[in-house]
């Protein structure tokens, strides 16, 4: 889940800019209620996949771009909970367009890496908070009709 708990919280929310999810902030306190986990429907999938990517035009070799999605998959782990689970197969791959200079030294791709999880780990909050429920009578609400804007 990408809430804390059952809350308006996103666990991402420490990374949020302005109000781009809501404006909620991250909550002071954190119950051990909002600590259990929680799975979109009950019981718990047997799998609950998610597959992102992140893109730079600096340019990066295929292994740079294997570490810089090493990196950015932190973002899953900042924005998702549970993730990385036995039967999940969340991962993230990284793309280089190579329209800028070189990004492949140590501290360049170090401050990719770091920026591509924190923009990760916004965009599956934003997701979720931007996000439509299914139209039939049986769909879960979205974030929107549960907690307001």
């Amino acid at each position: 889940m990408a809430t804390v708990g059952d809350s308006k919280y996103f666990w991402a929310g420490p990374y949020e800019q302005g109000d781009e999810f809501g404006g909620h902030g991250f909550p002071a306190k954190i119950s051990s209620e909002a600590l259990a986990l929680l799975f979109k429907g009950q019981p718990a999938p047997a799998t609950a996949t998610t597959i992102a990517m992140v893109a730079t035009d600096a340019t990066l070799t295929k292994a740079e771009c294997k570490r810089l999605a090493i990196m950015a998959n932190d973002g899953l782990a900042r924005a998702l909970r549970p993730v990385h689970a036995p039967n999940d197969g969340d991962t993230v791959f990284a793309v280089s367009t190579a329209h800028a200079g070189p990004g492949g030294e140590p501290p360049v791709l170090t401050e990719l890496g770091a920026a591509a999880a924190d923009c990760l780990a916004r965009a599956v909050a934003r997701g979720v908070y931007d996000a439509t429920a299914l139209p039939y009578a049986t769909s879960l609400p979205d974030y929107r009709r549960r907690f307001g804007r």
